[in-house]
């Protein structure tokens, strides 16, 4: 069966305009290597911005790139859901740091929980935690 032109348009449009709905980014993005990032800030100040404005932080931040700065809680080379670096800030959550695979172990490298560090990362945005996806160390 033929279709007409201005459906396979209208099917063309449709896809695009559920992919503009999306809410989650990738989990392995390797183009943070090369994004320039649209904000620095550090994790607390990240998290004071999505607790007090959900919706505009993540109008600001969803699916940009940004350059973190934070003191690391706990951090996970590996486990079920990759490994991480984790900035605490209430009791109610904190920022959630998940690292670019690739580069897991050389980011990593020398951390552990007290010490202050510097990402690049993707935000995804507030669920529990604030999700970045992506890490790096720039």
């Amino acid at each position: 069966m033929k279709k007409s032109p201005l459906a396979l348009l209208a099917l063309f449009y449709g896809g695009f305009l559920l992919s503009a709905c999306v809410d989650r980014l990738p989990d392995q993005d390797l183009r943070i290597t090369t994004a320039v990032p649209a904000a620095k800030l550090s994790s607390d100040l990240l998290w004071q911005e999505f607790e007090k404005d959900p919706s505009g932080a993540a109008k600001r931040y969803f699916g940009k790139a940004i350059d973190l700065t934070g003191k690391i809680t706990s951090l996970e080379a590996s486990g079920a859901t990759g490994p991480f670096i984790f900035f605490a800030q209430s009791e109610k959550g904190g920022v959630r740091a998940s690292l670019l695979a690739d580069r897991a172990a050389e980011t990593l490298k020398d951390l552990q929980p007290g010490a202050k560090v510097n990402l690049k990362c993707f935000c995804e945005g507030l669920k529990t935690d604030v999700i970045l996806k992506s890490c790096i160390r720039p």
